[in-house]
């Protein structure tokens, strides 16, 4: 016999294949009331899903089912998982995507139906969409595309169990194509470093240079984040203008919450920092929505810097220097750059720069290893041509 719970609170049956049947009516992504199937191996096993698909009654989240359409699983996915889970620059990026690619030629393919095909047939079509401007999407950004895809389903697949296989996963992922990396030499370095001694955000440059941390993860430094006296410091927020608002967030992935350590060189630079900021501070102070109460690079109102105002200020910083213009990222290419040619390994750089995969990192500065490489060889063939 069936154990019944309550009228309204679904029951938990026994199958003829040995499997046991829990059914709920939940509240489904369009707003509605469907009756859905769960099931297990056991009967404890599948009463837990029914009183997880009523705690999501309760709460008003919707429960999802296999042969939903992926759109509505992507919106699913992006409100309650990245939205939760990841930072939000990296929400408004998986939203656009969704939005404007993957839902315009999968949207109304039921999840459980979608197969090998439908995805390569899709890479296909994304090589000739063109962007808002007109101009073809890059690889890069095909590959971004397939990657938020894929990431979608391994969500379907490991956290909602709704389909057994991820069919990206079957498909050749993308190729990238190169990346432009664009470091400075430890010439280059130097000079920007010198040019930077005299500007008010010196400290900000030097940690960029240096450490090879992301704009937005410098600018959510505060003062309890650092230990003055070891150089140790967190990395854990980041503060980003995403559709027009300034906000404070978590980083970019987990990989990227990490601690490092500044040299004496920044340090005492933060010193003179903190001094100057006091000196500098007007009353009354007007902070941003959110930000920490001790935030290190602030203007004199002690609202955090600009992030967008950081790009103009480097500009002046290379003009001075006589250096070609970069971008502020091109800091942290520099950062690791020169970190690989003294002799650090891949593995050292991807901690440093909070990247999420070894092989992101490889395939950004495989070719810094390969002029290693070259240089090593030429010095094996001076000492071969000795004798």
């Amino acid at each position: 016999m069936p154990r019944r719970a309550a009228n309204g609170l679904g029951t938990v049956v026994k199958r003829k294949d040995g499997r046991y049947q829990a059914a709920v009516y939940v509240l489904t992504t369009g707003g509605e009331t469907e009756r859905k199937y769960v099931y297990g191996r056991t009967w404890d096993e599948a009463n837990d899903k029914r009183v997880e698909m009523l705690e999501n009654n309760r709460k008003g989240v919707p429960s999802i089912s296999s042969n939903m359409k992926l759109g509505d699983y992507l919106d699913y996915w992006l409100e309650n998982i990245v939205q939760v889970e990841r930072g939000p620059s990296t929400y408004s990026g998986y939203e656009i995507v969704v939005r404007r690619y993957i839902k315009k030629h999968l949207g109304e393919k039921r999840l459980n139906a979608l197969t090998p095909a439908h995805v390569r047939r899709f890479i296909a079509k994304l090589r000739k969409e063109k962007t808002v401007l007109g101009k073809p999407l890059s690889d890069r950004y095909v590959q971004n595309v397939f990657e938020t895809l894929r990431s979608a389903l391994t969500s379907a697949v490991r956290r909602d169990e709704l389909i057994g296989r991820n069919v990206a996963r079957l498909v050749e992922t993308p190729a990238r194509g190169d990346f432009d990396v664009t470091p400075m030499d430890e010439t280059a370095a130097r000079a920007f470093i010198k040019a930077a001694t005299e500007h008010w955000l010196n400290a900000l440059w030097l940690i960029l240079v240096t450490t090879g941390l992301r704009k937005g993860e410098v600018l959510g430094l505060a003062w309890s984040d650092i230990d003055l006296e070891t150089g140790a410091f967190k990395v854990r927020r980041t503060v980003q203008r995403v559709r027009g608002k300034l906000l404070f967030g978590k980083t970019k992935t987990k990989k990227s919450t990490r601690t490092l350590y500044l040299g004496k060189v920044c340090l005492a630079a933060l010193a003179r920092h903190r001094e100057a900021t006091a000196e500098r501070l007007t009353s009354p102070l007007n902070p941003a929505a959110g930000q920490p109460d001790d935030l290190i690079f602030v203007t004199s109102t002690g609202r955090v810097v600009e992030p967008r105002n950081v790009n103009t200020m480097l500009k002046r910083v290379l003009k001075n220097a006589e250096l070609e213009q970069a971008r502020v990222h091109d800091l942290r290419h520099t950062a690791a750059t020169l970190l690989l040619v003294d002799g650090a390994t891949i593995r050292e750089v991807m901690e440093q720069l909070g990247h999420a995969s070894y092989t992101t990192t490889a395939n950004i500065y495989g070719h810094v290893l390969d002029e290693a490489k070259r240089r090593n060889a030429s010095r094996m063939d001076r000492l071969a041509s000795d004798y």
